[in-house]
């Protein structure tokens, strides 16, 4: 009996096609000033946000019972995490084009996608330098659930790639 291919390379070039476009958005503000009003670019960011976590519970569900490669699975958790902190990089930004300085204590003149997408990360992996801090209502609620997000992530994604490791040795 073949075994079912849960991480077939379509799903794999859809997460990459949305990977690209969230990169895009995050760095094309830098540069470009869009027409799409902030509080709409918020909400839909908000819905690309729960169709990610969505993408990542379907994926963290399917991986022990996969027969996939590790390869395979390395490539998949990449790609929803790097979907991840892009979309959150995307939220703030938008939190900050919307609120202004009222939502993020930083050192400099303004924030830019970049900004956004290094603050993305240091949160996610709940490391934090605090160069650049959320202090408004929102932005403390998506930076909270960012940092809730990445550390139930982390510790998921070991346990389960350690099974996996353990699994393929016997």
């Amino acid at each position: 009996m073949k075994a079912k291919r849960e991480f077939n390379k379509k799903k794999l070039y859809i997460y990459l096609a949305i990977n690209i476009f969230m990169i895009t958005l995050v760095l094309a503000e830098t540069f470009l000033t869009l027409d799409i009003p902030h509080n709409i670019l918020f909400a839909a960011l908000l819905v690309m946000l729960l169709i990610c976590l969505y993408f990542l519970f379907e994926f963290i569900i399917s991986i022990p019972k996969t027969e996939e490669s590790l390869q395979s699975i390395f490539t998949g958790s990449g790609l929803l995490l790097t979907l991840i902190i892009t979309t959150y990089a995307n939220l703030y930004m938008q939190i900050y084009r919307i609120k202004g300085e009222k939502s993020f204590k930083f050192s400099g003149k303004e924030l830019s996608g970049d900004d956004f997408l290094y603050y993305s990360i240091t949160t996610f992996t709940t490391t934090g330098f605090g160069d650049i801090t959320s202090i408004g209502v929102i932005s403390n609620m998506i930076a909270a659930s960012e940092m809730l997000i990445g550390f139930i992530i982390s510790t998921l994604f070991m346990a389960i790639i350690t099974s996996k490791l353990i699994k393929n040795l016997k």
